[in-house]
């Protein structure tokens, strides 16, 4: 963990300064952008990542998923949609970024990576940097709030996308390795960024209790070494009403839209609307910007 911080650091000190295109392209944007992720595998990240869309949109708020995990896009298949093109068709020059959009459903909009898609961003030339980024100065007004669902654990692919964001939304469940595995995300954002805005959800829990005692414990943890502040945003139960909507692919906001699950996710959203976070610059432009930076440094 020492180590990949270690390289991240050296990464972002590399960073050149922006260039004149970059400079005319920061048009302001209010949307927030908030990163999803999580320390592991496992603990049902993009399930949130989409239903928490969904609970966002059903609150009159206009939302894009972007799925940015490359290891195991799948908020697609959640949705038991199949995009016809991908980020990849962006990155190669067969598409505009607005013509890659899927319509989910619930009103929300999704951007698929397709595999390798996210990658690519790794390997763009400064030319084709520009022009991606110039193609978000549309998108970044098409939505409210843009929700990136990153991959899981402490790649750094992934924290390219964490250490990106305005907002993070670190989930967990009470399993000990899982906690540690968060607290360990958080301590990365914080080495790497002055005021991450980091906020935590426990999903799977089996009672309230167990959920506000794994969450309080990620506050404390960070308040106590770190010194920083994390909110506790909330959780979700067992419920066996999510486990049979990912096996029809639909999210449960749909499927089941009073039952425990649907309630916790609209409490969740209740918790990010009401929240302070993201009354700063957020901006899907200077995101993919800071994304791509990091990207472009070598190990």
């Amino acid at each position: 963990m020492q180590d990949q911080a270690e390289r991240l650091r050296e990464m972002m000190e590399r960073m050149g300064p922006p260039s004149a295109l970059e400079k005319t392209m920061a048009h302001p944007s209010s949307c927030r952008v908030i990163a999803v992720t999580s320390g592991k595998g496992g603990v049902g990240k993009t399930n949130i990542s989409v239903n928490l869309a969904l609970a966002l949109a059903h609150k009159g708020k206009r939302v894009l998923l972007f799925d940015a995990d490359m290891g195991l896009a799948n908020v697609d298949v959640m949705l038991g949609l199949i995009p016809q093109y991908t980020l990849l068709n962006v990155l190669n020059g067969q598409k505009k970024l607005a013509e890659i959009i899927t319509e989910g459903p619930g009103g929300i909009k999704i951007v698929a990576s397709g595999s390798g898609g996210v990658q690519e961003l790794a390997d763009l030339t400064e030319s084709q940097r520009a022009k991606f980024l110039d193609a978000l100065v549309e998108l970044q007004h098409q939505a409210e709030v843009i929700l990136i669902d990153t991959g899981a654990g402490l790649h750094r692919n992934v924290l390219a996308f964490a250490l990106a964001a305005e907002e993070v939304v670190v989930v967990t469940t009470p399993e000990p390795t899982a906690l540690m595995d968060a607290y360990g995300m958080i301590k990365i954002l914080h080495r790497e960024r002055r005021d991450p805005q980091i906020q935590v959800v426990v999903n799977m829990a089996s009672s309230p209790s167990e959920a506000d005692e794994a969450g309080q414990k990620l506050v404390v943890l960070a308040n106590r070494f770190l010194e920083l502040k994390v909110k506790y945003l909330g959780f979700l139960l067992r419920d066996p009403g999510m486990v049979r909507a990912v096996k029809e692919q639909k999210p449960v906001m749909l499927s089941s839209p009073m039952g425990p699950s649907a309630l916790g996710l609209a409490r969740l959203a209740d918790g990010l609307l009401s929240g302070k976070s993201g009354m700063g610059d957020g901006n899907l432009l200077q995101f993919f910007k800071k994304v791509t930076q990091i990207f472009g440094g070598k190990d």
